[in-house]
């Protein structure tokens, strides 16, 4: 009886065992089942799908030649420029959903304008990258002519102004701003521009040490330095390129650089530089790559008995010098060494060419020798030869 009971018993453990295993295979099934639903669903609605239509509402006019063209025929637009139109396009998915407001452009030029007054101006859709333009169309337009007014066109330059606000980082201070334009040009009618002054510009460098720069823009102000709000009038450029330097000071050891020779080693011959270091403006990347100025390359063989050299001190390019040092001196001073001139009567010829004899005419020649002293002294001119090498 034990037995048949042990066996029931195990014929249902089995049973429980394969269940799992069962339940697992259907499950991974039912996801591959779907997920190749999906991706049919998706390509029949992407690429098979029937052509549908997308509407892209308020796309801004752009007016090509206007500050070209148009401005050398002294004209301008004096209303239309600010005109936007929607857009029905009709096309298939998988190209509506590259566009947008932002990549679509609507473009108007105004080449065939040569007169003030009202004009009516055709335009063109210019698609984003990508887009198969045989395959899209417009089907709609809010508009189908651009209207605008034409007026003469009047210039005026007005400086710009910069404020700068805020403290830098301790240890930093400001250099000059730098400002691209320094002139602003404007166009509009003659009388929108009479009052209009200046432009001014802010710009906040609180608690930086690193120089500012960034493209800003601007406001107008008359003569009286109240704002001018005229839409009327067409700066050159909508945005001010600025640059505030952020500048720091490091000081810098200033050196000359040695050679040597026989008879002129730094073992006979020292110098000193006054000053030994200058201070030096700059940015402080700039600054952090400058370990020293060096002023010249001196060859001690050049260097007579004590002598002192002057020198302009030349800052790297993109620092500056601080203070009254604009100059330093390099006095040289050499011990143990002298020089001596003795008579040389003996030459020596040498690699003269094969079929060939040497001779040299010359009786004698005065040189200059140079060393340690007690080593000239002993030198006499019957030790000394010349060697011509032909």
């Amino acid at each position: 009886m034990s037995e048949r009971i042990s066996d029931t018993n195990n014929g249902t453990a089995n049973s429980e065992a394969r269940t799992p295993r069962f339940n697992r295979s259907k499950t991974v099934q039912v996801i591959i089942s779907i997920l190749v639903a999906l991706a049919l669903w998706v390509y029949v609605d992407v690429e098979k799908a029937p052509e549908r239509t997308k509407t892209i509402r308020d796309v801004p006019v752009e007016f090509s030649g206007e500050n070209t063209t148009l401005a050398d025929k002294n004209l301008m637009l004096l209303s239309g420029y600010d005109t936007t139109i929607d857009l029905t396009i009709r096309g298939p998915k998988r190209e509506l959903v590259k566009m947008s407001r932002d990549n679509v452009r609507v473009i108007a030029s105004t080449s065939s304008i040569d007169s003030v007054g009202v004009h009516q101006l055709d335009w063109t859709v210019s698609f984003p990258d990508g887009v198969v333009r045989t395959n899209v169309s417009v089907e709609k337009a809010s508009l189908s002519q651009i209207t605008v007014t034409v007026g003469e066109l009047y210039t005026k330059e007005v400086p710009v102004e910069c404020q700068v606000i805020g403290e830098v980082a301790e240890g930093y201070f400001t250099g000059d701003v730098v400002l691209d334009p320094e002139v602003l040009t404007l166009r509009a009618q003659r009388d929108d521009l009479l009052n209009v002054s200046c432009a001014k510009l802010t710009v906040d460098i609180s608690d930086t040490d690193k120089s500012y720069e960034n493209a800003v823009g601007f406001t107008l102000y008359d003569y009286n330095d109240i704002a001018v709000d005229n839409s009327a009038i067409r700066p050159a450029v909508k945005l001010v390129q600025v640059k505030v330097p952020v500048k720091t000071t490091k000081e810098v050891p200033l050196e000359i650089v040695v050679k040597e020779s026989a008879g002129s080693t730094l073992e006979q011959t020292s110098y000193t530089i006054s000053p030994k270091s200058v201070t030096l403006a700059g940015e402080k990347d700039v600054l952090d790559a400058i370990n020293s100025i060096a002023l010249d390359t001196v060859y001690l063989q050049d260097i007579s008995q004590s002598q002192t050299l002057y020198y302009e001190i030349i800052p790297p390019e993109n620092t500056e010098l601080v203070g009254d040092n604009q100059s330093a001196t390099v006095t040289f001073t050499v011990t143990g060494v002298t020089e001596k001139t003795v008579t040389v009567n003996q030459f020596i010829v040498e690699r003269v060419r094969e079929g060939f004899r040497g001779q040299c005419t010359t009786e004698s020649i005065q040189v200059t020798i140079r060393g340690l002293t007690d080593e000239i002294a002993a030198i006499t001119d019957g030790q000394v030869v010349a060697v011509v090498d032909f």
